[in-house]
């Protein structure tokens, strides 16, 4: 997720300001409030002389002005606690805008306006550049340098507009983005109509939104409009750093009936003030009559031709007015200067309203969604007859008890079976190739299967009672001590894949699997080199005694047999007693791996049962004060902002 940087502005003061009306606020531009050094630097630039710790001994406001500036403190005051108790439900970036203008001279707030070329091929970024400069143009003057810089600018990169008679000046302690190595493209463009009131746009591509037919777009739109992503350059290797900007409305262009295709898909919001779109639709001629249309349908070209017959002569001024009107451009410009305008009576701008209101009833919102998520997940313990703790504890012995005469009846029934006598000593010269198999057919029939499925049966029952158990990981794994499972090294070659988690106990299973695929597979290869080792000694020990009879006279026929069978007899009984120890201590270690699985689901499904578990009731009883707590404050926030000037 693209990181959030703070939006207050550099000259953040306290309610101690608003009482001191000989001190002018100056300005400040979107990305320099963006800026982390805004906040480090706030300090200096303090006028007050009281510190901010003794504002509450110190009057904040007139009386005559009690009623406009006391609700501003009281709604920041709000939205800082639900920035600190509702953080994950409540868009951060949007939350610190609206702090960076509550904080602002009331009336004199900064309005950030973003215009936003939809990908739709390159005459889509030519449109939304060429419907910036006619909203700004001026058609009493020659073309300016700041057309041309717009017009020659690469709108995949972002670019900000801020609108004033000068540029601002370089207090101390800002940061200008585009000062430092040219990281942004930013122009200072003076507007007869639109100086002194606090204007900032910011122009740069975005892709297309969502379709209103996707789950969750209605959501979404909104915050996905009005917060768009800026990738700002952090070296010059080419690596970006993506920034959040909120703004406080938007406009859409887009070019074609592409482009309206796309626009026409897009969830409508409540009031076209904030959001808008324009698609550029040269063809389209409206009439009284014409169907309302989710978009402006504009004519840039002819915008475009009538701003240049009147710069060159003024004599074309009413050519100029037919064809600025044919291009129904003069919608757009009244919806820009919407509500914009500085007031001197100190009543707060409508765009900070919407967007204080837009932003609570997102919260709002996610708030509700969560309680029914909560809701919902404890639905299955109130609507089906509960199980009582007693009864689970008492099947959890039952089991238990089952579980270990399971396994004492079904190993002794295979380690007597005609199976595991084909494994005899003398038998492995034939049998050999034939360990794996048997030892995993007893394996999988008699290592605790009818336990295993009673295990699944008994945590569907804790499930069921609202007992909070699992979910378990089933990697390949090993047994500990406990009975418990702990992951094999990822390079071994007899590990099975990962498998998903399980909603109840995966002892049993486990250490099947490790009795499976790491001590059959050791029990074979011992098999194969004692089988080896005893034919390799008989060979020897005969070819030893045929060499004697054949090197010497006075050797007999008998006493050169009794070398060879000195050498056969003595490796037999050495393969006897070594394959023997082997298979009675393969058979100790499954019935003990056995008991530790065993024992190991009885310790798990035990905690699970003990009333620790009202520990987990209590984190979701916090939870829900929680959210009650952040839901009273999005009501109360709503009440003060109803009250706002």
């Amino acid at each position: 997720m693209p990181p959030r940087l703070s939006l207050r502005s550099f000259g953040r003061h306290s309610s101690l300001y608003l009482r001191n009306s000989i001190i002018e606020r100056s300005s400040v531009c979107l990305f320099c409030s963006l800026s982390p050094s805004s906040t480090t630097n706030r300090r200096p630039r303090r006028k007050s002389q009281n510190p901010r710790r003794f504002a509450s001994t110190v009057p904040t406001t007139p009386i005559t002005d009690h009623t406009t500036l006391e609700p501003r403190k009281e709604l920041e005051d709000i939205l800082l606690e639900l920035q600190k108790h509702a953080a994950n439900y409540v868009n951060l970036s949007r939350l610190q805008l609206a702090l960076n203008g509550l904080r602002q001279k009331p009336g004199n707030e900064s309005i950030r306006v973003a215009v936003l070329g939809l990908t739709n091929g390159s005459e889509s970024s030519t449109t939304a550049k060429q419907v910036l400069k006619l909203l700004l143009a001026d058609p009493l003057k020659a073309e300016e340098e700041w057309e041309r810089q717009v017009d020659s600018h690469d709108i995949t990169q972002p670019m900000i507009i801020r609108i004033g008679a000068d540029p601002p000046p370089q207090e101390l302690g800002s940061l200008s983005l585009a000062s430092k190595g040219s990281l942004l493209h930013e122009i200072n463009v003076s507007s007869a109509t639109l100086n002194g009131h606090n204007l900032e746009l910011l122009l740069m591509e975005t892709n297309p939104f969502l379709s209103a037919q996707e789950v969750g777009a209605l959501e979404g739109f909104e915050d996905s409009v009005l917060v768009p992503t800026v990738e700002i350059p952090t070296s010059s290797t080419g690596r970006h750093t993506p920034i959040t900007t909120p703004v406080h409305k938007a406009l859409l262009v887009t070019n074609g009936i592409l482009g309206a295709a796309s626009v026409v898909s897009m969830p409508t919001l409540e009031s076209k003030n904030v959001v808008t779109a324009a698609v550029n639709l040269p063809e389209y001629k409206p009439t009284e009559t014409s169907p309302l249309l989710p978009f402006t349908p504009i004519d840039v070209g002819t915008a475009s031709i009538g701003l240049g017959l009147v710069r060159k002569d003024l004599k074309n001024a009413i050519e100029f007015e037919h064809l600025w009107f044919q291009s129904s451009m003069p919608k757009l410009v009244e919806w820009l200067k919407a509500d914009i305008m500085a007031s001197q009576e100190g009543a707060t701008k409508q765009p900070v309203k919407e967007l204080i209101a837009s932003l609570l009833r997102n919260t709002y919102g996610a708030i509700e969604s969560e309680k029914a998520r909560q809701l919902g997940s404890s639905l299955p313990s109130t609507t089906t007859a509960p199980t009582s703790l007693g009864t689970l504890q008492s099947n959890l012995d039952d089991w238990a008890e089952s579980a270990h005469t399971e396994l004492q009846e079904q190993l002794d029934l295979a380690f007597s079976s005609r199976r595991w006598r084909k494994l005899g000593w003398w038998k492995l010269f034939w049998r050999v190739d034939d360990v794996g198999m048997l030892t995993n057919d007893i394996i999988s029939q008699r290592f605790l299967p009818a336990s295993e499925r009673s295990a699944i049966f008994l945590a569907g029952r804790m499930k069921e009672a609202g007992v909070t158990l699992g979910p378990f990981p089933n990697p390949p794994s090993t047994t500990d001590e406990n009975g418990g499972t702990r992951p094999t090294e990822p390079d071994t070659k007899t590990s099975s894949p990962p498998e998903v988690s399980s909603p109840w106990p995966v002892n049993i299973p486990s250490t099947r699997r490790y009795l499976q695929a790491e001590t059959i597979p050791a029990l074979q290869a011992l098999a194969q080199k004692l089988t080896v080792q005893t034919l390799g000694t008989s060979g020897l020990t005969t070819a030893l005694g045929a060499l004697v009879y054949a090197s010497t006279l006075t050797t007999t026929l008998y006493e050169a047999g009794a070398v060879a069978a000195l050498g056969i007899i003595w490796s037999l009984r050495r393969m006897q007693k070594q394959w023997e120890t082997a298979r009675a201590f393969w058979e100790g270690e499954v019935r003990e791996e056995g008991r530790k699985a065993v024992r190991g689901v009885e310790e798990v499904i035990g905690d699970a049962l003990k009333p620790g578990q009202g520990a987990k009731e209590e984190e979701k009883i916090e939870r829900q004060e929680e959210l009650d707590r952040a839901k009273e404050l999005v009501e109360k926030a709503q009440e003060v902002l109803g009250r706002l000037k």
